[in-house]
């Protein structure tokens, strides 16, 4: 798997960037760590180790060997897309094609007679026309195996073949290199047809020269215009143009100075909540939003929940897979009324989801690889290949929301003349706080009639076999956002008519030219910043917007609104005062859509505040009042009851 953390015996890994080992585990819980050079012996509860890789001071080792090939080491932080997309096509096939006979042998025998028509049955599901031969999957199998499962094991090679050096004799190359520096880098220089000549001339002086049987054979064009490329795009325009136009060509437009086992299987789905919300204000229903749940497979414990208004989405499964691969160390601030623990975090091994738009993404896919997680897809209207989540869902309907004021229930034919939208009392905040009681105090400590024990209980069992693995965190952060394709200019990279620029790329542009595309990658929830991945080392590097007063905390489809809107008004979509304004224009009208008396405006209203459960309360968007139907002093004062939760007797619960 990808690089991660495991707090067990054996195990390595950077506190403080100096390499520690575990040496030690007692009780399961007081870990011993030793430091690798100076041998100095540490101590410390597997909770405070946690908080640690919560603070960022922890992190995997770095570097991945891959000594059979003859390749470089690749960092931990290399991410897929830093490779040419016909490779990452390439390794996501060999994946699925591994993935698929793991899952349909357990332990492949690499036997012909039995290995081809699984694989003639793998290619027919995945539409591929070519099938891979019996050898070819061995050797990825073995690859693989070789380097500890790593996916990157998976990545051809084949851009990195051939023979690198120069293979013309000394007297060529000392003669170009000469020709360069003294035609082509000194005012007022010359073009490299012209430099081909002269070195066609200098070849032919050289062949007079020689008492030695054999010319020297002239080099091609191209082999001329791939040296003079070597130099640095930077080093070339001072040395054909000075300094300072040089750095006027190079220069970067910056906004000034301102003040961020049990987990074998999982299985992961959304539904939308059978609880009608209000909003704290006016006390207006808003809707019913969408509850994204990470569910594991062994315990059948809660990993990871996303609540928000905006429905089935990419944004969604990943706001779920970060709330279930972090600890959740945020409960006992933001919610005091919760008892119990959430002791559920780390990376899954297999993720089961089904066949949705979402799922299918891209971004998720490439996501699934960076953090090492195996993506399975359930066959096509057979949901109850992920049952486990599917009951999960029943019993939160049942057991939870169908108990509180303003539930809409499973079917609207169970409702016989009652009107949810008339006794809704829940704000977003009540319910993800009752929400949050009801998975750690009341779901995961209640006797499962299938495992004939406690989720709870075999999950704290199942961590001192099998701990779970940490990704690191800015892996974790860039693997959870999609990708474009940018060219990087003077003033820095446009992305949805905002621009984001850093002092931490100017040495991009300095070694690859004055205009060059670059991979970026960002977060839907959140346009402040960017991550850009260097299209040489791989590693990416956190770029602000200049305008980041503005971008931080936009929602994308709250942007893309804003933009819309200056266009109709023939407005410039990039100036800041122009974006300001329409910003302030469209939380007035969040503003008013929150106090509609339409439904669908104040479910849309809901959606573009970007009210979710990742946001903590204080920092959640709220839209001021703007109109006087919104401020009616006549509102009444909205008591929300406190929340009931329903059980049944020992053995006859429906739970999953």
């Amino acid at each position: 798997m990808s690089s991660s953390i495991r707090f067990n015996k054996g195990s390595s890994f950077l506190l403080d960037g100096r390499e520690v080992s575990v040496t030690r585990v007692i009780n399961g819980n007081l870990v011993t760590l030793e430091d690798v050079v100076s041998l100095v012996v540490y101590q410390y509860t597997k909770e405070q180790l946690l908080e640690l890789w919560a603070a960022g001071r922890t992190s995997p080792k770095p570097g991945i060997n891959f000594p059979s090939e003859g390749l470089q080491n690749h960092s931990s932080l290399t991410a897929l897309c830093s490779y040419p997309q016909k490779l990452i096509d390439a390794a996501l096939r060999r994946q699925k094609y591994l993935d698929a006979l793991t899952t349909m042998m357990g332990k492949v025998v690499f036997t012909p007679a039995k290995l081809q028509p699984l694989l003639e049955k793998i290619a027919k599901q995945l539409n591929d026309s070519k099938v891979p031969g019996v050898a070819s999957v061995y050797r990825w199998f073995k690859r693989k195996l070789q380097h500890d499962n790593h996916p990157l094991a998976l990545l051809e090679k084949a851009h990195s073949r051939g023979w690198f050096g120069c293979r013309f004799p000394t007297e060529v190359q000392e003669a170009l290199i000469e020709l360069i520096e003294t035609r082509y880098l000194e005012p007022p220089g010359c073009s490299i047809a012209d430099l081909h000549d002269a070195l066609r001339v200098r070849i032919h002086e050289l062949n007079q020269l020689r008492t030695t049987s054999g010319d020297l054979k002239l080099p091609s064009y191209h082999t001329v215009r791939r040296a003079v490329l070597a130099y640095p795009a930077y080093e070339r325009a001072v040395a054909r143009y000075g300094k300072q136009e040089a750095s006027l060509r190079f220069r970067t437009s910056l906004a000034g100075p301102k003040a961020k086992f049990i987990l074998e299987v999982a299985e992961v789905d959304h539904t939308p909540v059978d609880l009608f919300v209000v909003d704290e204000r006016t006390g207006m229903p808003l809707g019913r939003p969408w509850l994204t749940v990470i569910i594991d497979r062994k315990s059948r414990m809660i990993l990871g929940i996303y609540v928000s208004f905006g429905g089935p989405s990419t944004e969604a499964v990943f706001g779920c897979l970060r709330n279930a691969i972090l600890p959740k160390t945020y409960v006992r601030d933001h919610y005091p009324r919760v008892e119990g623990v959430w002791p559920c975090h780390g990376l899954m091994q297999t993720l089961v989801c089904d066949n949705g738009l979402e799922f299918h993404s891209r971004a998720l896919e490439q996501a699934c690889f960076d953090l090492g997680i195996i993506l399975q897809f359930c066959p096509k209207r057979k949901p109850y290949f992920k049952g486990v989540v599917e009951r999960a869902f029943g019993s939160i309907s049942r057991n939870f929301l169908h108990a509180q004021q303003g539930t809409s229930l499973a079917n609207w034919m169970e409702r016989h003349g009652y009107d949810p939208l008339k006794t809704a009392v829940a704000t977003f905040d009540e319910l993800m706080h009752a929400l949050h009681i009801w998975i750690i105090d009341v779901y995961s400590v209640k006797f499962h009639r299938s495992l004939k024990r406690t989720p709870l209980g075999i999950w704290q069992d199942g961590i001192h076999d099998n701990p779970p693995a940490l990704p690191d965190l800015q892996v974790l952060d860039v693997a959870l956002t999609e990708d474009e394709d940018r060219v990087l200019w003077h003033y820095g990279i446009e992305l949805f008519n905002l621009r984001y620029n850093s002092r931490d790329v100017y040495p991009i542009r300095y070694q690859y030219g004055e205009k060059v595309t670059v991979r970026v990658r960002y977060n839907r929830a959140d346009l402040g910043h960017i991550y850009v991945v260097h299209p040489g080392t791989g590693e990416t590097m956190k770029v602000p917007a200049i305008e980041f007063d503005y971008a931080s905390g936009l929602r994308l489809e709250v942007h893309q609104l804003i933009c819309r809107e200056l266009r109709e008004a023939g407005l410039s979509e990039t100036d800041p005062l122009n974006l300001a304004q329409a910003k302030e224009r469209i939380r007035q009208v969040i503003g008013e859509q929150l106090a509609s008396k339409k439904l669908k405006k104040r479910k849309q209203a809901a959606r573009l505040s970007g009210a979710n459960s990742l946001t903590v309360p204080s920092q959640r968007p709220v839209a001021s009042p703007t109109t006087s139907r919104e401020i009616k002093a006549a509102l009444p004062t909205v008591t929300p009851r406190q929340f009931k939760t329903s059980s049944h007797p020992l053995g006859k619960g429906d739970r999953p």
